[in-house]
């Protein structure tokens, strides 16, 4: 399993392999050390360039052997001095440890070590060596951590044993060495150039300029090791202390306690059992338990668990840089497991993670605590000191500076898109970054898809109008019969992350520093005084949306392209019965092209793969395993192989194109205008195109930062590149290659046929029985959901009489949306009792004419 989670495979010893028939005694032992993939590249650059002098926090003679024995292996110049490694044992090993000898070796361009903790500084006189030195030297920080042991804030017994986790004793390191070596690591930081140095501020005296290296250097190893073993641990009752003194949450309790005349106790106690409710009780221990557990899981579950070795890499170094903020999609509960087992065994803290209060159950919640889980409620609107007190939560996880993970989404999805960001947790993180509870804040975007879904089939239930199972004990002893399963392959790819503040300065420049937090948090207690930053207000909240945005629009950027999301795209896209073998090679070809074409990960074993699902490949490979699931038909007739969705499997089967749809959106908006009005003035396809994009803002994302027209024009090109329209003499008209321009067109179809069966189900229920028009009998106002159950039930006739093609079109959460576009644009408002009544105007002539617009791209 090691070898299907990518990263600790490939950076277990790095190079390692270049002298795999040298032996040696310390081989067992230090073989398994996971290390950075690109240590030894760097490392020989450096060498090429110049002298290498190591630096570790202390001295310790077990990091002199593991660095000189991985120069060993990697052929690079060896490890011949250590400055200032005392003792018997360096002494029986002819470890040199003078300066003599540690000049010597510099001059002889071999490598040597020194600590930052360990006697006389070493910088001033390195810095003397190197004026006198014709070649460069190069400090290199290096983290050799033999226990993940996390710091604690109270001392213990245990301490005067082992001694403190950043200055273990010799008897605790020996211990973590054997007690740990196989998940052992090394971190290699930013290599400084002495002589590039002296050559900046070659006028300072090395005394000084020797304590700002030496400075540097412990702030740097003090990050590395923070991101590795975590910040330093506060009791449960410490950290209550601390969150209930924060200002922000005080000044809130006490506006509360004055405007409903409670007891200032009385609020307290409230806030304090919200904390209760809400917070973690996080045990680097007990994920030490557990990631035994999940490996052989996962080992159970999947085929293998794709990671983005250099996305990882770069993860690793914003932790060690700022908090981060992991923002993955949500398809699957194994999601949070997967990413706390993965940031675990590479050497990263395990995140905090904000998950809903309804799976706090027993025993699971409990479990989830420990594993770093806080809870949420659903909903907190109204409820000042829940909301207060969250912030106050969420603020003390950044200033402590531990990693925390949330979804944009808020749920699961169940459609296979990436939903539409919820804000309210960017919120709190942002106003805790304007509190200053850290220089900068950095969101990481995190697309993890599957070739199988785990929850495929209660989703389709779901969709279909079926009502969410609640979490409990008796679904969670119910897991045993997915562990007897098989579910494919897992990808996991980060895109770059988001930094909090260059994002401010890059949308509000010098307003960013005028920016204020919400009134739950630290605004000015008065209206007043609230009213005299009407701009603020607004920047805060553009700034909030717009790193909304960002973030949502990395994660579809990360999103992998699998072998079973070309397919479904494939088959779905079309109206008839089946797809020859040779038809879906060119869609699946097409598809492949156009995402190439904009950077799209892939599936490493789509490289170079054939798409003919005949030729023995990943496309044939998918295509076995959707008829082997019962989810897609084989034929054989007249020589040709015929591929046929099983009718009532295309909901199942529509997830996995939803998964890679938004790649296509915007060739599929022109390609259906184009389709739609058969050729006519650009003006008019353009306008037409803009208001399919308008009517299914809803259900994608478009591309921040580029407009309607530039997206517009960019598609038009590629759709003409591609043979799909012909543009010339300021007309679009459909291109000589028919087949690519329908593909193309039909990717929305089950969206506008699902948003004309809402038009249509909101139009029938405000008219009088069994007729059209308004009339006596019609109802003033409707529920949301039994509008959904009326567009559902409306959905099942249409298809069952042929009105609806598609039954994926069937879908309820497509339908909430239509009704929820109807209430954004007015067609539907709220009423008594949070029911929604249609405007009149609505339902005489714009809803008519919506329905008739639409009904051009389906044909009537």
């Amino acid at each position: 399993m090691d070898d299907a989670s990518g990263s600790p495979s490939t950076a277990r010893a790095a190079g390692a392999e270049t002298s795999r028939g040298r032996g040696g005694l310390l081989d067992r032992w230090f073989r398994p050390v996971q290390v950075p993939e690109e240590a030894a590249g760097t490392l020989a650059d450096l060498a090429a360039r110049g002298s290498l002098v190591f630096v570790t926090r202390a001295a310790g003679l077990l990091n002199f052997l593991y660095l000189a024995w991985l120069l060993r292996r990697w052929n690079l110049p060896p490890l011949r001095a250590a400055l200032g490694l005392r003792g018997p044992l360096p002494w029986l090993l002819r470890i040199r440890s003078s300066r003599a000898s540690v000049e010597a070796a510099l001059r002889g361009r071999q490598s040597t070590l020194v600590f930052l903790e360990n006697g006389a500084d070493p910088f001033p006189w390195l810095l003397d060596v190197q004026r006198r030195h014709a070649g460069a030297v190069f400090l290199v920080p290096a983290l050799l951590l033999w226990s993940r042991r996390a710091k604690r804030l109270e001392g213990s017994f245990w301490d005067i044993l082992y001694g403190s986790a950043e200055r273990p004793s010799r008897f605790a390191t020996l211990a973590a060495f054997v007690l740990n070596y196989k998940r052992a690591l090394l971190r290699l930081g930013a290599p400084l150039d002495l002589s590039a140095l002296i050559a900046e501020r070659g006028g300072e005296p090395d005394a000084l300029l020797g304590r700002k290296v030496r400075g540097a250097l412990h702030h740097h190893l003090a990050r590395q090791t923070r991101a590795v073993v975590g910040p330093a641990l506060k009791s449960p009752r410490r950290m209550r202390d601390k969150i209930l003194r924060d200002r922000s949450l005080r000044a809130t309790m006490a506006r509360v306690a004055q405007e409903a005349g409670r007891p200032a106790a009385s609020v307290e106690a409230e806030a304090e059992k919200d904390l209760a409710e809400i917070a973690s009780r996080y045990s680097p221990a007990f994920i030490e338990l557990l990631r035994p557990i999940l490996s052989r899981i996962f080992a159970r579950l999947y085929d293998r668990v794709e990671v983005d070795a250099a996305g990882l890499a770069r993860v690793k170094r914003a932790a060690a840089e700022s908090p981060i903020v992991l923002c993955p999609s949500h398809k699957s509960h194994v999601d949070y497991l997967m990413l706390s087992w993965l940031f675990y065994v590479n050497g990263i803290t395990p995140p905090h993670i904000a998950a809903g209060i309804n799976l706090s159950f027993w025993p699971f919640g409990a479990i989830a605590r420990r594993g770093g889980a806080f809870f949420i409620r659903r909903s907190m609107k109204g409820d000042r000191i829940y909301t207060a007190t969250l912030r106050a939560y969420v603020k003390q996880l950044l200033r402590d500076g531990f990693p925390q993970e949330f979804y944009l989404e808020g749920g699961r999805s169940r459609t296979g898109k990436l939903l539409f960001p919820k804000t309210g947790l960017f919120s709190m993180e942002v106003d805790a970054w304007v509190e200053g509870a850290a220089q900068d804040v950095l969101f990481v975007p995190v697309a993890v898809d599957y070739e199988r879904l785990m929850e495929g089939g209660s989703y389709a239930r779901e969709l279909a109008g079926g009502e969410k199972q609640k979490e409990s004990l008796r679904g969670l002893l119910g897991t045993w019969k997915v562990l007897r399963r098989r579910y494919g392959r897992v990808y996991v790819r980060f895109s770059a992350p988001v930094s909090l503040r260059a994002l401010a300065q890059e949308r509000l420049g010098a307003r960013a520093g005028a920016l204020a937090p919400d009134e739950e948090g630290a605004a000015p207690a008065s209206a007043a005084a609230r009213s005299a930053l009407p701009s603020t207000t607004g920047d805060k909240r553009e700034l909030v949306q717009a790193l909304a945005n960002r973030v949502a629009f990395g994660i579809a950027q990360a999103i992998t392209l699998t072998p079973v999301g070309l397919a479904a795209t494939a088959l779905l896209s079309h109206r008839r019965r089946g797809l020859s073998a040779r038809e879906l090679a060119a869609r699946v070809d097409l598809l492949r092209a156009v995402a190439a074409q904009d950077g799209a990960p892939f599936a490493p074993d789509l490289q170079g793969a054939p798409s003919d699902p005949c030729r023995p490949g990943p496309m044939a490979d998918a295509l076995v395993r959707l008829s082997r699931e019962r989810l897609v038909e084989v034929h054989e007739a007249a020589g040709e192989v015929i591929y046929r969705v099983v009718e009532e499997k295309r909901p199942v089967l529509d997830f996995y194109r939803n998964n890679v749809i938004h790649r296509y959106v915007s060739l599929a908006l022109a390609a259906a205008a184009v389709r739609a009005l058969g050729g006519d003035e650009a003006g008019q396809v353009r306008e037409r195109a803009r208001f399919l994009s308008r009517l299914l803002k809803l259900e994608f994302m478009y591309q921040s930062g580029l407009s309607f027209d530039e997206a517009f024009e960019a598609s038009v090109d590629r759709l003409s590149r591609l043979g799909a329209v012909a543009a010339e003499g300021g007309r679009i008209a459909p291109g000589r290659d028919a087949a690519v321009l329908e593909f193309l067109s039909e990717m929305i179809r089950p969206y506008l046929e699902a948003y004309r069966v809402a038009g249509e189900a909101v139009l029938a229920a405000f008219s009088g029985p069994g007729r059209s028009a308004p009339g006596e009998g019609a109802p003033v106002a409707l529920d949301r959901r039994a509008l959904v159950r009326e567009a559902m039930e409306r959905g099942r006739a249409g298809f069952l009489s042929g009105h609806v093609a598609l039954r994926e079109a069937l879908s309820k959460a497509t339908l909430e949306n239509a009704v929820e576009w109807l209430t954004q644009r007015g067609a539907l408002a709220e009423a008594e009792n949070g029911r929604l009544a249609l405007d009149p105007q609505w339902r005489e002539v714009e809803l008519p004419s919506l329905l008739h617009e639409i009904g051009r791209h389906l044909g009537g």
